[in-house]
């Protein structure tokens, strides 16, 4: 059950001159009313650089911690006597966790530790061990975070540095939840004045259930999942709770991401705490936002599979993933079109977890990653048929799915690729067909660019002229504004007359006019712009500037 770094053979202080370290005094403060009490005799300028946590199972297996932290879970006062004074022999103490949290509290721990050179923390008997061991391993990460070698400016402030501000700009006692109101994601130091349900949610336990009762039935949780207001919910004598705000965080999308809750404490709350609370919950949406594009170890090491973030060796790629490297994979690219494009990445991070499902019971060893507002797979290249019918099953499970703001999913596949060396190339690949099919009127919601050439290609090709003014041709342009000006269809008359291959009737018929007067409109547009639509060579130039037209008005 261990973590944290491994024993080097270094004392603590040692470590402590070398590595990211953490005061037991900002450990207490973090853990806020999870301690119920630090022993007189602990000293709280000791430092921490890492913590485990072990129970009885790890002891009687003969494993120790090996690190200079460590939570004792599950043991008794008995246990926990036996065990501390075996980190005391003939006079020394023995090297090992130089802090211990324990929820037992024996009579005589505190000379047994002093004898031992161990601070102890007793934690509250009500709180939860993962959430200790979280608090604890978040304030190591912070400083890790912080490190004076990293010189990388930060993007923002973070949710703890938030809190700071909310709970000084308010006066109050500041707690940010996430979308379930399960977890504190940060808060601010409760100074004593904490009620029942602070105490009980910094804990990790549920509240007061008559209490919560009554917070659903005032609409309060409905209220934080609209998001929007900032709620005041008054005191309650009865329930011994105070005053408190709260207001929902969401992102662009519309997807709930959490909450912001302000306790009112010794002193009535700032008169502007309501508006303190909005720019908050703006600030915390972007946090969250971040948090959740953030990858971790595994995430990161994926997305450079893919080519992200400069590339990695397939070699190590393939040793984590447990993936042969030449074995043959397929690639497959995911983007939405439609709906509202600026909250696009937004849409596919909150979509990106039920599609690395999907996958995994398509192909167990399928991995996935959402980079740039669009999801990738990497599968076996088992059938490329096969996974071409399953990938236009899974576009359409998200059709009309709230996450993506009206937007569908379109799907690009390249498949066979050699192995794992050929991933970034299929990424690419992938991209050029999404970029030039996804938004197409009428397009495939799966395809390749085998089955796409000429749409990327075309694509491509006006990509290169529209980047050159020299090579756009005034003529076009001048039909353009012709019609702009005098609200006229020679443009619409010019591209039927080019899909019918010159056939005067059958473009008549495409505008809906009569034969005559798309011969009228053919010379009206040839006389005005200098087109000579009877030339091969004009009309291929004149194709091709229509289809620029095109384009720029899709964009």
């Amino acid at each position: 059950m261990t973590t944290g770094d491994e024993d080097s053979g270094a004392t603590s202080d040692e470590v402590s001159a070398t590595h990211p370290s953490v005061l037991l005094r900002d450990v207490v403060s973090a853990l806020d009313t999870a301690v119920a009490h630090v022993l007189a005799d602990a000293d709280p300028e000791r430092r921490i650089t890492s913590v485990s946590m072990i129970d009885a199972d790890d002891l009687a297996g003969g494993l120790d911690a090996p690190t200079d932290a460590v939570l004792l879970v599950g043991l008794g006062t008995g246990a926990v006597l036996e065990w501390m004074r075996g980190r005391h022999t003939e006079g020394r103490p023995v090297e090992g966790p130089r802090v211990v949290f324990t929820k037992a509290n024996p009579s005589g721990l505190a000379e047994v530790a002093a004898r031992a050179g161990v601070a102890v923390v007793v934690v509250d008997a009500r709180a939860r061990w993962d959430r200790v061991l979280t608090t604890v391993q978040g304030c190591l990460d912070r400083v890790r975070d912080d490190d004076p070698a990293d010189l990388t400016p930060p993007v923002d402030v973070d949710l703890f540095g938030l809190v700071a501000l909310v709970a000084n700009g308010t006066g109050g006692l500041v707690s940010i939840e996430d979308a379930t109101s399960a977890r504190v994601l940060a808060y601010s130091p409760s100074k004593g004045e904490a009620d029942d349900l602070r105490v009980q949610t910094i804990l990790g336990r549920a509240g007061p259930p008559a209490y919560l009762d009554l917070l659903r039935r005032w609409g309060v949780f409905d209220a934080i999942r609209r998001g929007g207001e900032v709620v005041d919910v008054p005191e309650h004598p009865e329930q011994a709770m105070r005053r408190r705000l709260v207001v929902g965080v969401h992102a662009r999308s519309g997807r709930h991401l959490g909450s912001i809750w302000v306790q009112e404490g010794a002193r009535p709350l700032a008169d502007d705490s309501a508006d303190v609370m909005r720019g908050a919950a703006a600030i915390a949406a972007r946090i969250l936002t971040r948090e959740m594009r953030a990858p971790s170890t595994e995430g990161q090491l994926v997305q450079r599979l893919f080519g992200a973030h400069g590339g990695i060796d397939v070699s190590s790629a393939g040793a984590y993933l447990r993936w042969p490297v030449d074995e043959a994979v397929a690639v497959i690219g995911i983007a939405p079109t439609g709906g509202d494009q600026a909250v696009y990445e937004d849409a596919m991070a909150a979509v990106g977890g039920a599609l690395r499902l999907h996958a995994s019971a398509f192909a167990a060893a399928a991995v996935t990653t959402v980079l740039d507002g669009r999801a990738y797979l990497l599968l076996p290249a088992v059938n490329t048929a096969a996974i071409m019918r399953w990938v236009g099953g899974l576009v359409t499970k998200f059709d009309g799915d709230a996450a993506l703001a009206g937007a569908v999913l379109h799907a690009a596949v390249v498949s066979p690729l050699a192995g794992l060396a050929d991933v970034p190339a299929g990424r690419a690949e992938v991209d050029r067909v999404l970029t030039a099919t996804a938004s197409a009127p009428g397009a495939a919601r799966v395809t390749s660019l085998a089955e796409s050439r000429t749409a990327v290609l075309l694509g491509e090709i006006l990509d290169v002229v529209a980047a050159r003014e020299d090579l756009l041709d005034p003529r076009v342009a001048a039909l353009a504004d012709y019609d702009r000006k005098h609200s006229a269809d020679l443009v619409a008359t010019v591209q039927a007359y080019l899909d019918a291959h010159g056939n005067v009737r059958d473009a008549a018929a495409a505008v809906g006019v009569h034969a005559n007067t798309l011969r009228y409109r053919i010379e009206r547009a040839q006389q005005l712009s200098g087109l000579r639509l009877e030339d091969r060579d004009d009309r291929l130039l004149t194709t091709i500037q229509l289809a620029l037209l095109r384009t720029a008005v899709r964009r």
